[in-house]
């Protein structure tokens, strides 16, 4: 059951604390079309010798039943993941160590075990941090371990956009389009509407616009920066929002080990930082 929204007290902190240890465990068949669908999303060419890093991401992501959905179409909090009592639910940051690439047509099998819960006061009140902990094992190799934060905040004030949506785009950024957020979503099954439907994103979250998910700009930015060498460790964290309306441009950095990207908005603000270091 999802705590009641906005109240932090101690019984609600003992109650997402005791979920730290739960595990879930999920089998895929790594059929090669999500990666397929990926490839054609980021305008890349199929990937022959294993998936690159974070493109696992398009796999291990089973269904939701209706009854287990939360406001946000998430699965609801308190299932398997703490019942932070925050109506936003943010991607914040990322750590993958690939040992070896996943192949294509050969099941494998990733086990999450939520290792910590930790409360935090920002500037726009109290956040929940729940670090996720993945393995993936592929014939009976461990083949990626990653650490996944995702961050749990109160809506807080509306957040401003950068541009009206026919204000022009400063040379050298670009926009992110509608069709990409919508089959990102497909195709890593996720229904998070803050991806896909404006009315939920500015009267219940208070964004003024569809928001850019994260992992799909993480992906992006390492294919960037990626040079084709494993085994390797990426590592990346949000640190302001990307919206429909928001210019940006890559900075992948320039080549070495490790190599230092990040995105930067057409304010100037960094709305992305990342390493890639071979192994």
């Amino acid at each position: 059951m999802t705590a009641e929204t906005g109240k932090l007290t101690d019984a609600v902190r003992a109650e997402c604390e005791a979920a730290i240890g739960r595990t879930r465990t999920v089998t895929d068949s790594m059929a090669p079309e999500p990666a397929a669908r990926l490839a054609v999303l980021l305008g890349r060419d199929m990937p022959e010798a294993g998936l690159p890093p974070t493109w696992h991401w398009a796999y291990f992501n089973t269904g939701i039943p209706e009854a287990d959905q939360g406001r946000d179409l998430h699965e609801e909090t308190g299932r398997f993941l703490p019942a932070a009592p925050f109506p936003r639910r943010m991607w914040a940051a990322g750590d993958v160590t690939v040992h070896v690439p996943l192949q294509l047509g050969v099941p494998a099998q990733r086990r999450v075990t939520v290792a910590d819960v930790a409360f935090k006061q920002g500037k726009s009140g109290a956040m929940c941090f729940v670090t996720l902990a993945h393995e993936i094992t592929q014939g009976g190799v461990l083949a990626i371990e990653e650490a996944q934060t995702v961050v749990y905040r109160d809506r807080g004030a509306p957040d401003p956009g950068l541009r009206g949506p026919n204000d022009p785009v400063p040379e050298g950024y670009r926009l992110h389009s509608e069709s990409q957020l919508f089959f990102y979503s497909a195709v890593t099954h996720n229904g998070h509407r803050i991806h896909w439907d404006r009315d939920f994103c500015r009267k219940e979250e208070g964004y003024p616009d569809l928001v850019v998910h994260g992992p799909l700009m993480a992906t992006e930015l390492c294919m960037q920066m990626f040079d084709g060498v494993t085994p390797c460790r990426y590592s990346f964290r949000a640190q302001a929002p990307v919206f429909l309306t928001t210019p940006v441009r890559y900075l992948p950095g320039t080549p070495g080990n490790p190599r230092q990207g990040r995105i930067e908005r057409s304010d100037g603000v960094t709305s992305m930082s990342a390493t890639l270091t071979a192994l």
